[in-house]
């Protein structure tokens, strides 16, 4: 009988593992899309303090400036460390961890 409540705790420890994992994963995820999001309104603040438009200045050029601003945020934020993904990854990990402990009891 030992044997089968054995064989239960340890499916038991390993899903909440993986369970473990997949949050840990997600919350990964978003704090990357966190950070570049933050990047990427930096940039666009930093386009409208230019002091006069350009000769050139269209809507279709701002459509594709934004765009291009987007992807620079995501490549900045996966290559280049600004410390927001960590910062927040670090907070709601101990959020996390506090609420497995609850669960737990």
């Amino acid at each position: 009988m030992s044997n089968i409540s054995d064989i239960k705790l340890q499916n038991q420890s390993a899903f909440s593992l993986f369970e473990r994992n997949q949050a840990d994963l997600q919350l990964s995820q978003v704090a990357e899309e966190f950070e570049s999001l933050f990047v990427s309104q930096m940039l666009k603040q930093a386009h409208k303090s230019k002091l006069a438009d350009g000769i050139f200045d269209s809507s279709s050029q701002k459509t594709y400036q934004s765009l291009l601003d987007q992807e620079w945020s995501r490549k900045l934020s996966t290559n280049a460390s600004f410390g927001i993904a960590e910062a927040i990854k670090l907070q709601f990990k101990n959020h996390l961890s506090s609420l497995e402990k609850k669960s737990d009891v």
